[in-house]
């Protein structure tokens, strides 16, 4: 999304034609995001969206349609976001505090989808999809690790070996902060700044 997130239509009247698809994503991600898939109801989706249910099945026959099209929605265009935010992070910072930093910026600004693609139906297509997630991120991480490999402050193998521990340890707090655990989330992501700048470091 560099995409921002899903811009939610306004809770009146659904809206005409071009819009609709959008205002259907838009609602069934907060939907599935507060109830997980598995609870959501198709006609729960429907009153949410307040479009006709025929509108409403044209587009999306089912549920499992629907939520691999939020899932779409959701995943399309998360690395051009997280290259939004690193570029406000502070170049002088470690580069593990610039990551942290961006990986917990993005979470704050789209709770929502972080909560949906924390909560996935068990379909091959989705783990497929989420798959492909992680492995941008991966991708993301490991390129803004190649600069200091260039310049010989970080050796080859820590590079090739951090983004997954960082990207762990990022999921983690992600979790905490979808159960609303917040109290332990900034002493954690410090903890794992320290932690992981003082490998690097060495």
């Amino acid at each position: 999304m560099s995409a921002a997130a899903p811009k939610i239509a306004s809770k009146g009247n659904a809206p005409r034609r071009g819009a609709r698809v959008q205002h259907i994503l838009g609602e069934s991600l907060e939907c599935f995001a507060e109830s997980g898939f598995e609870r959501v109801t198709y006609d729960e989706l429907i009153a949410r969206s307040k479009v006709s249910r025929g509108s409403f099945y044209w587009y999306f026959p089912s549920k499992e349609a629907l939520y691999e099209a939020v899932l779409d929605y959701c995943v399309t265009g998360y690395v051009a976001r997280l290259e939004e935010q690193f570029a406000k992070t502070d170049a002088k910072d470690p580069i593990v505090k610039r990551l942290i930093d961006t990986s917990l910026a993005d979470f704050n600004a789209n709770r929502s989808q972080y909560r949906l693609l924390l909560r996935p139906p068990p379909s091959a297509d989705v783990v497929k999809k989420l798959a492909q997630w992680n492995d941008d991120v991966l991708a993301f991480m490991r390129g803004k690790l190649e600069p200091a490999v260039k310049a010989g402050r970080l050796d080859r193998e820590t590079a090739d070996t951090l983004p997954d521990v960082l990207s762990a340890f990022i999921d983690g707090i992600c979790v905490r902060l979808v159960l609303e655990d917040e109290n332990s989330v900034s002493t954690l992501s410090k903890n794992i700044e320290r932690f992981l700048c003082r490998i690097v470091e060495s």
